[in-house]
């Protein structure tokens, strides 16, 4: 949709536009809805794919502007989507947002919420330094044809109760922050990344209860490799403290027997669990489940924060079992085209 000052405009007619998460390339346009076809530059009536796929429903990409009638031939700007509150988010990150601001949503006053979200995340970008700025060709930026496909993962706002606040983690757009970190470890499958966003749930009181992390490898070799490194670092994680990036203190983790052995499977996804306890010298324990599923090159983190106890609802469902149930549907429902499997 444009900006309601610049007046009606028509619907944009099929064809290749910029697209909205990399405008360096186009991406198909049937008429009525975005595609999952995408290409380097070409003009906007270039001949369409062989195949069409469109986008699910809740993707946020705003629509392409109709190119105006004296300069048909002229290529379109992705339009800009409507302007919503954003809490603590920061500003070069909501640039990047484009069509995807529609899952930051906010009803308190910023002032009411902290710098950046508590540390009792799992998955949460370690420090408080902004992340880098994301330029043209820079590989910390999402660059991947197919990162929009990871909006549709993500827990979004009208998947929890309206008393609840969905936000996007500081740097959680991109690949300047980590997406493993159990025990502190060292993952080298984190360079095979593509694409990544992170976005939370907060309840009520603003505590973090939900985070959900979608992040796309160049190929499905990296996210056997992100799995095998899990394994190895949880195997081999000490009981004494390890230490942690620059700045941040080290941290003793328990892994304590995780849940999920009699959790129904969902056909060509993958899942591994951890229930993990973390010490940071403070006084303060914390107690995390973490739930990793991966289909082709997609890994999709699903992290609970306060495990205790019912959920907050999630499509209505309470409880951890079933919410991970639901991330896993989502990550099955991907087009092969998507996910390389």
């Amino acid at each position: 949709m444009s900006d309601a000052g610049e007046g009606p405009t028509t619907a944009a007619r099929a064809g290749w536009y910029p697209d909205p998460m990399t405008p360096a390339r186009r991406r198909y346009w049937t008429g009525s809805s975005w595609t999952y076809a995408t290409t380097d530059a070409v003009p906007i009536d270039h001949p369409p794919p062989e195949d069409v796929f469109p986008l699910p429903e809740g993707h946020r990409l705003p629509d392409p502007v109709a190119p105006r009638p004296a300069a048909a031939t002229a290529e379109a700007s992705p339009a800009r989507p409507p302007q919503k509150p954003v809490k603590w988010v920061l500003a070069v990150v909501v640039g990047l947002l484009v069509g995807l601001t529609g899952v930051v949503l906010s009803s308190r006053d910023s002032s009411e919420r902290p710098a950046s979200p508590p540390e009792s995340a799992v998955g949460e970008p370690p420090g408080t330094d902004p992340a880098p700025v994301p330029q043209p060709g820079n590989p910390l930026q999402n660059n991947d044809p197919s990162a929009a496909a990871l909006a549709t993962l993500i827990v979004k706002a009208e998947d929890v109760p309206t008393t609840a606040d969905v936000v996007v983690f500081q740097g959680g757009i991109g690949l300047s922050q980590p997406t493993l970190d159990l025990c502190n470890g060292t993952y080298p499958s984190e360079s095979r990344r593509a694409a990544r966003i992170q976005d939370a749930v907060l309840d009520a009181e603003g505590r973090v209860v939900l985070s959900t992390e979608a992040v796309l490898y160049r190929d499905s070799g990296g996210t056997t490799q992100a799995l095998s490194e899990l394994r190895s670092v949880v195997a081999a994680c000490p009981s004494t403290p390890v230490p942690g990036p620059p700045g941040q203190p080290a941290v003793k983790t328990t892994f304590n027997p995780p849940p999920g052995s009699a959790w129904p499977e969902t056909p060509t996804v993958n899942r591994q669990v951890y229930d993990l306890t973390t010490d940071d010298g403070s006084g303060r324990t914390t107690r995390t489940i973490a739930v990793y599923l991966q289909r082709g090159r997609a890994l999709l983190g699903v992290y609970f924060s306060q495990p205790d106890g019912p959920q907050i609802a999630v499509e209505g469902q309470t409880t951890i079992e079933s919410i991970v149930g639901v991330f896993a549907r989502r990550l099955a429902a991907l087009p092969t085209s998507v996910v390389g499997a």
